[in-house]
């Protein structure tokens, strides 16, 4: 029969893995997309040349975003993203308490982009063709480093995911010592 002290340490180790509930189950960053029609339009998030639409960008969660979408002979459009509270935070004041919700709010995983996909619409005058080519939007390096990197890290966590998954192996039993 297992000791009670025992099972009591391993529901408080346990618990305090759980802290950070939204860090867990959101991370960090959170795709912020980004279309247009017509398509291939250059896109600035905070200044920085993402390229042409259709962007995928994935950004901090924390942070305030002005995207700009731009078409020759047109105004820009405009829209800003905000984080707002995320509703996995309320999962802490059952799980990982004070602590918990300070590692959520600390990382930017208590919030989440809204709106996480902005479309600018630019009407296309009748007889004008709908541009097909995007190589007239730059793309910052510090842009496609971080895409590569965001890649990367994807990739690495989608073959932990599968082999943890394959191998039926869970916490809670990592947790007993089995």
């Amino acid at each position: 029969m297992p000791n009670i002290n025992m099972i009591r340490a391993v529901v408080l180790v346990a618990s305090g893995l759980l802290t950070g509930c939204a860090t867990i189950a959101n991370g960090k960053h959170q795709d912020l997309t980004v279309t247009s029609q017509p398509e291939a339009l250059c896109v600035t998030i905070n200044g920085e040349p993402y390229g042409a639409t259709p962007v995928v960008a994935p950004l901090p969660r924390k942070q305030t975003y002005v995207v700009q979408v731009r078409k020759d002979n047109y105004l820009p459009y405009e829209m800003t993203v905000v984080p707002v509270m995320n509703s996995m935070i309320w999962g802490n004041l059952f799980f990982g308490g004070l602590i918990g919700m300070a590692i959520d709010d600390g990382t930017g995983a208590a919030y989440e982009h809204s709106p996480s996909r902005v479309h600018a619409y630019f009407p296309v005058p009748v007889g004008q063709a709908m541009p097909n080519k995007s190589e007239d939007c730059p793309v910052s390096v510090a842009i496609l480093e971080a895409r590569q990197k965001a890649a990367e890290k994807a990739a690495e966590q989608a073959a932990e995911r599968a082999l943890f998954v394959k191998s039926g192996y869970t916490p809670y039993q990592q947790s007993m010592g089995h």
